[in-house]
């Protein structure tokens, strides 16, 4: 499981080192099973590979407190994700797209736990400046791994990309 943990950290590192032409930062909620919900501060590189397609390589950091027994316990909620992002222009001030991809997720509480799986994601771009856009997000995950093997994770997130090259959507 080391390996692998590293082989994903290495990857996000590698593709970190070319001049990503976008970033986003995110705040958002995430929500796992439906049980537990986390403040999610977040951010991708995004890297063009077509006219209206994208790679996205992001990563976030959930966070909870727990009051229990006198002392505040803090749950931490860490999900990484690697995609493809779909782009379908609107007009010069709008843009929506349609992403799918692969997330592994590290659940810190009681129990440290670790998680994989595809997700979909939906969203819209609205461009408020030559090198910004404000981008609202709504991604649904299916998750496997221990102890209930099948799990689903709901991410809403808002946020502002910018871009490097004027007029990119």
């Amino acid at each position: 499981m080391k390996r692998v943990h590293l082989a994903l950290v290495l990857m996000v590192l590698a593709t970190a080192a070319f001049a990503a032409p976008s970033f986003v930062a995110t705040l958002g909620g995430d929500f796992f099973n439906y049980e537990d919900g986390f403040l999610d501060i977040g951010g991708a590189y995004i890297v063009p590979l077509h006219n209206d397609l994208e790679l996205s390589i992001g990563a976030g950091f959930g966070l909870w407190p727990e009051e229990g027994s006198g002392s505040n316990d803090a749950r931490f909620y860490i999900p990484l994700d690697l995609g493809l992002n779909f782009l379908f222009p609107g007009n010069e001030k709008f843009s929506y797209l349609l992403g799918a991809g692969v997330t592994p997720q590290f659940l810190f509480a009681d129990e440290n736990r670790t998680y994989v799986g595809p997700f979909v994601k939906g969203g819209i771009r609205i461009r408020t400046h030559e090198f910004m856009q404000w981008i609202i997000e709504a991604q649904q995950d299916l998750l496997i791994g221990p102890p209930d093997w099948i799990n689903t994770a709901t991410r809403i997130r808002t946020g502002i990309q910018f871009s490097f090259e004027s007029g990119r959507p």
